[in-house]
């Protein structure tokens, strides 16, 4: 749809969301889009707030403040996801505070003016969860302390500092925290929705990781919350994401002593053994000691030159441990497979680094794309998961595009109590990357289709990969959900945090 330069700002931002919204679900079906393409955003609708009212806030805030009909704010908008495709959704304002004292001022000012809050900590919500219509999104990027203690392994830290960068600061301590494969998410994100990382499996979650938050609160006061003090603040903290009902500036996390061998083997194959590949490898799930972590992924390009290429299966072992043999007997598990002499590629039992395996996570999702993600959790045996991995996994619609199955069991209970509560055996995710804007409507719509292919064998899926707008699943327990929205009625009765994007308990799937 063209656009007039000469119309007003809020004309021509209106008109490019209508045609969005028709050609969304024209291209995909879907319904209840209306937060996803919103087509009814003008000045006069959402309520301009004047500029003897906003003068306040920016009197109050040492950082920065972008009121969404002022030069700026589309950049600061657009730079808070790390997707290409920008959300078509619209803070009213956008604050970067540079410390605890403006976030106190930015959400004082929310509640002042009947807006509900956002938080932004490294952007790599696939949903972009926290770029919401009329909301005030706080955009944590510019608080980047961290603070070591070696003596207890600990650290203080606020969520908008990078996982890889944290992790290189710790390595002077010889020390390391579960983060994301991926160098830049942030660790607030990471930790409160999940936080599935280096050696999990072995230390834990991310979200088990936090030992105590400074937390701001729906009335503007900042508190801190472990397990003694505030402890509602804490529990929901891990594994809420986005549903969680405050701000936080600071977290405490447990570190772990830096695994002295870490060695990888990966084989890379055909499609043609699709089936024999994925039988031996859902079998293999209760065998896998805790300290590999275990992957298949498939992919279309040539890793060298970037080209399309034929689909790519490749399975992947990594080892975290402190004992050469431990590792190299974790990854012969591997060579197991019984279709292993069909490997057209191989590495065995490469020493390698942190940073290497970031490097790694990086050339999967690349920044300069456009992403769409859906996932799930499955318990489903070999005999009933394996029939549909062919579809899921060989028919990517885009070179760059990949499917991840992730072995997480054998499952054990979660290590303390916290709102996260839904896993199983097996992690699926699916990713579309592509950079034509005319295709959006197509790739958007995939993974959330190749996902729906396992709904009667899905347990939940995992937030931040998930899809809760056009696919809902099963993110939290009953019982943890439950608990979830009486601490919200308890600490946030007026419904200053606007919570997540979508449903994020189905009662049935």
């Amino acid at each position: 749809m063209s656009q007039d330069p000469n119309q007003p700002w809020s004309a021509r931002r209106r008109r490019f969301l209508q045609g969005m919204a028709v050609s969304t679900v024209a291209a995909t079906g879907l319904t209840g889009i209306a937060e996803e393409a919103r087509a009814d955003i003008d000045v006069n609708e959402i309520g301009r707030i004047p500029a003897a009212q906003r003068e306040p806030l920016a009197q109050a805030v040492k950082g920065k403040v972008y009121w969404w009909d002022e030069p700026g704010y589309e950049l600061a908008r657009a730079s808070t996801a790390y997707r290409a495709n920008k959300p078509n959704r619209f803070p009213r304002v956008v604050v970067r505070p540079n410390d605890d004292q403006d976030v106190v001022a930015a959400v004082r000012f929310a509640k002042a003016h009947g807006m509900q809050v956002t938080t932004r900590s490294g952007g790599h919500s696939w949903s972009s969860s926290h770029i919401r219509d009329r909301v005030m999104l706080i955009d944590l990027s510019r608080m980047q302390s961290i603070e070591i203690d070696p003596k207890t392994r600990t650290l203080w830290v606020n969520p908008g500092v990078i996982g890889s960068r944290i992790n290189s600061e710790l390595a002077a301590h010889n020390l390391i925290i579960p983060t994301a494969h991926h160098p830049s998410p942030g660790i607030g994100g990471f930790c409160m929705n999940g936080g599935y990382g280096w050696n999990s499996r072995l230390w834990g979650n991310g979200a088990a990781h936090i030992l105590a938050i400074d937390v701001v609160t729906a009335d503007g006061k900042l508190i801190r919350a472990d397990e003694k003090q505030n402890s509602d603040f804490l529990w929901a903290a891990a594994g809420s994401g986005a549903g969680f009902f405050g701000v936080i500036t600071r977290m405490k996390l447990q570190a772990h002593d830096l695994p002295k061998v870490m060695k990888v083997s990966a084989y890379s194959f055909h499609e043609e053994v699709v089936e024999e590949l994925f039988t031996w490898a859902r079998n293999l799930v209760p065998k896998i000691p805790p300290y590999l972590e275990f992957i298949m992924s498939s992919t279309a390009f040539d890793s060298k030159t970037g080209e399309p290429s034929p689909v790519r299966i490749t399975m992947a072992g990594l080892a975290l441990t402190d004992s050469e043999a431990d590792a190299d007997a974790a990854l012969d598990l591997l060579k197991t497979c019984p279709c292993i002499d069909k490997a057209y590629f191989h590495v065995e039992k490469k020493p390698t680094s942190l940073e290497e395996r970031y490097a790694s996570g990086y050339a999967a999702d690349p920044s300069g794309f456009r992403f769409a993600a859906d996932c799930a959790w499955t318990n489903a045996p070999a005999e009933v998961l394996t029939p549909r991995m062919r579809s899921i996994f060989c028919q990517p619609p885009t070179p760059h595009t990949h499917v991840f199955w992730f072995a997480w069991g054998p499952t054990k209970p979660y290590p303390k109590p916290m709102a996260l509560s839904v896993q199983a055996d097996v992690f699926i995710g699916a990713y579309t990357l592509w950079q034509d804007p005319a295709q959006d409507a197509e790739m958007e719509a995939w993974p959330v289709k190749k996902m729906r292919e396992l709904d009667d064998v899905s347990v939940g899926a995992q937030m931040n990969d998930e899809n809760m707008l056009h696919h809902p699943q099963r993110y939290l327990s009953a019982e943890a959900y439950a608990k979830l929205e009486c601490l919200r009625a308890k600490h946030d009765p007026d419904r200053v945090f606007a919570s997540f994007l979508g449903l994020p308990y189905r009662t049935t799937i």
